[in-house]
Formats: C-alpha cells, structure tokens, sequence
C-alpha cells in the first residue's frame, strides 16, 4: 500500500507505552493519523461488514438484538484464549488492513501515521514505509494503566499476547523514549518529523 506521494510511518509500542500521546504528537506538527484500535471497534457495531462472524465466535455474549458486541467482555475472553484471539484477529485484521488503506490513500498530507498496537504481529509494517516503536519503562507502563483502571492481572495477559517490547525494538526503524515527561517526547518527536520529512 505504500504511496509514492506520501510516507506511511507505522507507529506501535508496548500495551500502555503511550503511543495514542505521540500519534497526536504528530497530528499537532501535520501528519494524518489512522488509529486502527478505532476501526476494529467499528468492527463490533451492528451494519459492520463482519459483525456477524465476530457474533458467531461468541456464542456465549448474548448481545440485545441490533446492538454493539461488548469490547470489554470480549476482551475477557480473548485475553484468556490464545485460540479464539487468533480466530477473531483472522476476521478483524483483513477489515483493518483495508480501511487503513483507504484512509491513507484519501490523506491529503504527505505523512500518514498508521497507529496499530500489532504492527510487527499482524504484518501491518509491510504498508509502511518505516516503523516507529514507543517505549516506556515497565514501571511507568504498570502505572499508566493501574490509574485507568486495569487489573495487574489484565495488564499481564494483555502484555503476553503482544510481541515483546524487546523484539519491536529491534524491528523499528525509530524508537521513541516514552519514559520521561511530555517535553522530553516531544522533543524526540519534533526531531524525528523533521528526519521523515528530509
């Protein structure tokens, strides 16, 4: 899907590294950005092209009838069963690979900014031109996410169906340091702009 007329930069990181702060980073310097969490949420609502097979995978979720599937209890049971997440990935990410496709190809900016939490899992990096990897220290992470709300126990399942924050590193092309406070991220941003639009 890569565009001649603009750059796609894939942008991913840990669960909780803060990646939806430094996509918005972007949006503020002029990038577009595709949030692919918010297209598979799409997937949940009645009319979506593939509701009814996400239906069909969860029998035992007896959504009201022309009502949205429910995203946290779906993810209760994903997050339990490796199976049935990859059975629902195999229906969600064909439809998300599609939509960001669109999205990208209508930007009107030269830079697109594709956020998606599985970019190396999914293979979504093969639409970029290059990848970008957000980390954060797993304490900051774990407190990030405590003060959202989640369980340590969710945040550990979550953290395991996810690649290793590790390999994602070594997959990028850029790493941004998360750990320290917004100016820092934003200074590391701005200087990374500037690299992609060179």
């Amino acid at each position: 899907m890569k565009a001649p007329d603009k750059k796609v930069v894939g942008l991913t990181g840990s669960f909780g590294s803060g990646k939806s702060t430094v996509a918005n980073m972007f949006r503020q310097l002029g990038a577009f950005v595709c949030d692919a969490d918010a297209i598979a949420h799409e997937t949940l609502r009645t009319g979506s092209p593939v509701y009814q097979k996400i239906k069909k995978l969860f029998p035992e979720l007896k959504a009201p009838k022309d009502s949205s599937l429910n995203r946290k209890e779906i993810a209760q049971v994903v997050f339990q069963d490796p199976e049935r997440r990859m059975r629902l990935e195999a229906v969600v990410h064909p439809y998300v690979f599609q939509r960001l496709a669109e999205e990208a190809a209508a930007a009107q900016e030269k830079v697109v900014i594709l956020e998606v939490p599985l970019l190396f899992e999914s293979g979504f990096q093969k639409m970029c031109d290059q990848t970008i990897v957000v980390k954060t220290t797993g304490k900051k992470i774990t407190e990030r996410l405590k003060a959202k709300g989640y369980a340590a126990g969710e945040i550990l399942c979550r953290q395991k169906a996810q690649m290793p924050l590790r390999d994602k590193v070594k997959n990028a092309d850029n790493v941004i340091d998360n750990s320290g406070n917004p100016d820092k991220t934003r200074r590391q941003v701005s200087l990374l702009w500037k690299k992609i639009n060179s």
